[in-house]
């Protein structure tokens, strides 16, 4: 296989990773951002078709000093068309200086540029974005690159030792295939073991180098977070199903229970998002915002002793929303500027600082759903209003179905109400699941076209319905965006949120008077979206096989979690608290077999009188304390012997690499005699092995001396490198085979 071949193929190979890497999460901020791996692609194939094989046919200097101010112009021009996207643009810039070197004639040094450009690019790129995509393109990235740095340095030497024009060397080198035979089963074993060597040492190095206490999880994205959309203070009824279709991950999640233990969650579990609560023709409100601090004192003071804890590791978003189960007891990040925060109004968590970032979050929930939501407060008289706010008209279109529907309910039995509607929407066959809206009546509100003439709709429709409906019949009730469920993953026993699964329900308060002074709202959830029905259009999307879906998922799980999200809290946990019990194990065991060598010395040399020490016992320790007495006592004199060796002849060493030397370079002033120089680049046995069969190639007589040259470098070795003193007889054999190489290359007379 020809060596330029493979080396120039996996170079352009790493050039179009390094684009992958830059370019292939940020399509959501430029949109032509995946042509540009593409373009490398193609660019790279041209110039291994014409540039690399006739230089002739490359960009002269002209053109290079021309197109290189009109990469800086197309960097100008995207930076003015999204100011955000200034580092984006750095890392373009470099894409249109890389076309530019590709397509001239490259010397080693101009590769070497090309190799530097394409790691800066994919710094960028795990600057911008540290998603799993890009983890997965970045370690390939790796593989290759180390792979073109084992080429690229044989290339780099084959051009060092390259002989100057008119100086013969023997055997030739072939311009084009300087290492004949190279690129084998053998030499790519030994490529993929330092790679895998390198990744060892390189992830001990990542594991152990000790983090920071005060550092979080949040990690800049600059503007390349998404936008959930459905989750903002004013949302247009239907925004939802614009994330309904999308299968990107939102958060991941581990769950465990109060003893730290993972826990497989329902596959109907309710991720609580937002409170909405004024309504108006199709648009909702979000409730207004109180900060307060969290229910309890956690973990000092809890009151509940069993909980789910939730390890969320939410994706880059400007939305200011946090995801978790009701109730929610506890919130905490190590990031103190995107620490959670509670609102009483809604019982919400929230964060003040939306820049679009990746989070790392604890959330402590409580397993009883009858506790209802510590600290919320009881709505006050404006907010109830709110929650019991319908138009007066839309009022008067729904009434008389809700009434219908709960007829023969208790009207003060608000749940009941509730559920009996819930159960209508749901279960009655009536109403259907579709993510394809459609508007009948354009003159109705969306959710009277709903409920009358099109009876079809998403989950949002659905919990709208249901709250108006409540409202109609002053009930107060709201509307809450979040997600139901999720996808897990038995591999890493993790649960991952996808945008798809981002579903709405309604809560309907129990009673509009407080049971206990000072008791929290008592918040009812009720789903009415057909469930069957929805989990199938969740199912749907996506269109990957749950095997494939199981290892691409763990893949991800594990790039966000421990690459990426390896934190001091993940550190300490998974590997400093460990190594400290195995620690406290071993010093345990070491003070057991202390206390046992303690009990054996006192058996061994505790005699309360001459008399008891003879005995069994004083024979056995007579016996053992001279074997080893009698054991030292051989060591050291050993030793003794051989320091009396050195002290006596110290140049003996010396003396024989002396004569080794001089062998050595006998040979080889025999040898330049006849034509055969050592280069600098070739060791002494290759030399020898060359020599060798010159000679013996060579006929009339050389091959009887044809082992004069291994012989002699062997010898060399041993003395040189090995520190072996050589018999009189061996030198006297080399001499002579010396003499006799010396008398065979004579020139006939």
């Amino acid at each position: 296989m020809n060596f330029y071949a493979v080396y120039r193929l996996s170079f352009y190979l790493m050039l179009f990773l390094a684009t992958l890497v830059l370019s292939i999460d940020s399509t959501d901020a430029n949109r032509i951002a995946m042509l540009y791996p593409v373009v490398m692609a193609v660019v790279c194939g041209i110039a291994h078709l014409t540039v690399d094989k006739y230089p002739k046919l490359g960009l002269s200097n002209t053109a290079a000093n021309v197109l290189g101010p009109c990469a800086f112009l197309l960097f100008y021009v995207e930076y003015r068309y999204d100011e955000s996207l200034l580092l984006l643009g750095l890392g373009h810039v470099l894409f249109y200086l890389q076309l530019i070197k590709i397509l001239r004639p490259k010397t080693t040094r101009d590769e070497w540029v090309l190799l530097l450009t394409g790691l800066v690019q994919v710094i960028i790129g795990g600057v911008i974005s540290q998603s799993d995509v890009v983890g997965m393109a970045l370690l390939s990235w790796a593989l290759c690159s180390l792979w073109v740095l084992a080429l690229f340095t044989l290339r780099r030497e084959a051009e060092r030792v390259r002989p100057t024009p008119g100086t013969t060397v023997f055997p030739a080198i072939d311009d084009e295939a300087p290492y004949p035979g190279l690129i084998n089963p053998a030499f790519i074993l030994a490529s993929l073991r330092v790679a895998a060597t390198t990744f060892a040492l390189g992830g001990v190095i990542f594991l152990v180098m000790p983090r920071r206490a005060t550092l979080g999880m949040a990690t800049k994205g600059g503007a390349m977070g998404t936008h959930l959309t459905g989750f903002d203070d004013e949302i247009k009824l239907g925004q939802l199903g614009e994330i309904l279709e999308n299968d990107s991950v939102v958060m991941t999640v581990e769950m465990s229970d109060e003893e730290g233990k993972s826990i497989v969650p329902r596959p109907d579990l309710l991720w609580r998002g937002v409170g909405m609560a004024r309504y108006d023709r199709g648009r909702w409100r979000k409730q207004q915002i109180r900060p307060s601090k969290f229910p309890f004192d956690f973990p000092r003071r809890v009151r509940e002793s069993r909980l789910i804890r939730q390890q969320i590791k939410l994706e880059p978003t400007d939305n200011p929303v946090l995801f978790g189960i009701r109730p929610i007891l506890w919130a905490e990040s190590p990031s103190k500027p995107f620490a959670p925060e509670f609102n009483n109004i809604d019982g919400s968590i929230y964060r003040s600082d939306t820049r679009p970032v990746s989070i790392d979050y604890l959330v402590i929930s409580s397993v009883n759903p009858d506790q209802g939501q510590p600290t919320e407060l009881f709505p006050e008289t404006e907010i109830l209003n709110d929650l019991r706010g319908i138009d007066p008209k839309l009022k008067a279109l729904l009434r008389p179905i809700a009434e219908k529907v709960v007829e023969g309910i208790d009207p003060g039995d608000n749940v009941a109400r509730g559920r009996r509607l819930e159960s209508w929407l749901r279960d009655s066959g009536q109403f259907h699941y579709t993510l394809q809206l459609d508007v009948i009546d354009r003159d109705l509100d969306p959710v009277a076209d709903f409920l009358i003439n099109r009876k079809e709709g998403h989950c949002e429709y659905f919990a709208s319905a249901l709250a108006l409906l409540l409202r109609s019949i002053d009930i107060p009730a709201r509307l809450v965006n979040g997600f139901k469920g999720g996808d897990w993953n038995d591999l890493a026993s993790v649960l991952n949120v996808r945008q798809k699964h981002a579903h709405a329900w309604c809560e309907v308060l129990k009673s509009v008077t407080p049971d206990k002074p000072n008791a929290p709202p008592f918040w009812v959830t009720l789903d009415p979206t057909p469930g069957t029905a929805r989990d199938e259009s969740v199912a749907k999307i996506g269109g990957i096989s749950t095997g494939m879906r199981q290892i691409i998922d763990f893949v991800r799980y594990v790039w966000v979690f421990y690459i990426v999200g390896f934190n001091y809290e993940r550190q300490q946990r998974f590997l400093y608290e460990p190594i400290r019990l195995l620690i406290q194990e071993a010093k345990h065991g070491f003070q057991m077999i202390e206390q046992g060598f303690r009990a054996i010395r006192d058996w061994m040399f505790h005699f309360p009188n001459l008399s008891s020490f003879f005995s069994p016992r004083g024979f056995l320790v007579s016996f053992v304390s001279l074997s080893i007495l009698y054991a030292v006592g051989r060591l050291v004199w050993s030793l003794t012997r051989k320091v009396r060796r050195r002290w006596r002849n110290p140049h003996a060493d010396r003396s024989a690499m002396a004569v080794g030397v001089l062998f050595y370079r006998r040979l080889v002033g025999l040898l330049e005699g006849c034509g055969l120089e050592r280069p600098d680049w070739e060791t002494p046995r290759e030399f020898a092995r060359r020599a060798a069969l010159f000679l013996a190639g060579n006929g009339s007589g050389y091959e009887s001396v044809a082992d004069v040259p291994p012989l002699v470098v062997e010898a060399y070795y041993r003395i040189r490198f090995g520190h072996e003193e050589l018999e009189t007889e061996s030198f006297a054999m080399l001499e002579s085979r010396l003499d006799a190489l010396e008398t065979r290359l004579q020139p006939t007379p």
